[in-house]
């Protein structure tokens, strides 16, 4: 692998602006255009990630992604003006390009050292340009791209962020079917309701009813069978001591579910503010979801099955941990050449700024 300790990319590229949101803010206009992403390269042909930007109100925003594995960032470097870098008498010229037209890297405004990580994200003020409609935007960004050794890592949680954010594929099963409000998906989200006293905000599942649920993080298993990795909540208020509520719960991860364990709610509970909580160990891996099914036996119409999902906490977050090694390569986006001896690219944005 070729080493370079010092390098640069300098893209280019011609979008429409298209304004996402405005707002008035001191008869200033304040909007933002869609994401523009386009290649990392690293070396001179080795896709290793993308490079993103857009205009937000006075704000250029950036975002240096790696979607090769192993591959890290250990510099970001960017700089903006108005003015053309083909231009020997702009601005560029006086600080941040030789005469020759090769980029200072280390002059730029962004300029980041230090680093392994696999994205990267920041705002460059733009404030000063006054820009107005049609008005180009010069963009000179740059990377140092290095191999890296990846470790995934369980870790606790954060209390209060553990809870399950996101659903899909949820398939109401066979249960009462009243009312319409116990079959809303979004309401075994966040923190369990029962512990604020709130008994009527659940999700309701039915015989052979499911739910896959996800979190802020991928979670996993500490590897302690005496801390429990995920807690199931269901609402018990009511419940008559003849109904027997099993669930199967599995892991998504490598690329499908795994058998994770079951659980039998047959507390007989008829306290009105009552919570049955199932507990369960995960895999030590890295997944990207749960899935819960009501697995209840017994003939059909003989029982009332609905298990009914009040919230889901994770307790444990898998991260990953970056150590970059000393296999360096600069690298580039896909784009006009910047003026110079080397692989620079520049990127040319149409913009404006309201007065």
């Amino acid at each position: 692998m070729k080493k370079f300790l010092v390098g640069f990319i300098l893209f280019s590229m011609v979008v429409s602006v298209i304004p996402g949101a405005m707002a008035d803010d001191t008869d200033k206009c304040i909007w933002c255009t869609e994401w523009e992403s386009y290649g990392l390269c690293a070396g001179q042909n080795e896709l290793v990630g993308n490079v993103s930007v857009r205009v937000c109100g006075d704000n250029l925003e950036y975002k240096y992604e790696i979607t090769e594995p192993g591959w890290c960032i250990s510099e970001v470097h960017l700089m903006a003006l108005n003015e053309s870098p083909n231009d020997t008498s702009s601005s560029w010229y006086t600080k941040y390009v030789t005469k020759k037209g090769n980029p200072k890297v280390g002059q730029f405004e962004i300029n980041e050292e230090g680093l392994c990580v696999n994205e990267y994200s920041g705002s460059l003020k733009l404030d000063e340009f006054k820009l107005c409609w049609g008005d180009k935007l010069y963009i000179a960004a740059h990377a140092v791209v290095c191999s890296c050794d990846i470790e995934k890592k369980c870790v606790e949680a954060d209390e209060g962020e553990s809870w399950a954010v996101g659903f899909e594929n949820y398939i109401a099963g066979n249960g009462t079917g009243n009312p319409i409000a116990r079959y809303d998906p979004y309401r075994c989200l966040g923190v369990a309701n029962v512990l604020s006293g709130d008994r009527e905000n659940f999700t309701s599942l039915g015989r052979d009813g499911s739910i896959e649920l996800f979190f802020e993080n991928e979670i996993c298993g500490d590897g302690n069978e005496c801390t429990p990795d995920l807690e199931v909540y269901e609402i018990t208020y009511n419940q008559n001591k003849n109904w027997k509520e099993l669930i199967l719960v599995e892991a998504y991860y490598e690329g499908g579910y795994h058998y994770v364990g079951t659980a039998l709610n047959a507390n007989g509970s008829t306290a009105v503010n009552d919570s049955f909580i199932n507990y369960f160990n995960l895999p030590c891996e890295c997944i990207e979801k749960i899935r819960i099914t009501d697995i209840s036996t017994g003939a059909s119409g003989e029982q009332v099955f609905d298990y009914d999902i009040d919230g889901v906490k994770a307790n444990y977050w898998c991260i990953s941990e970056y150590t970059c090694t000393d296999e360096c390569e600069t690298a580039w986006g896909n784009g006009e050449s910047f003026p110079g001896n080397n692989w620079a690219m520049y990127f040319e944005y149409p913009n404006c700024m309201c007065d």
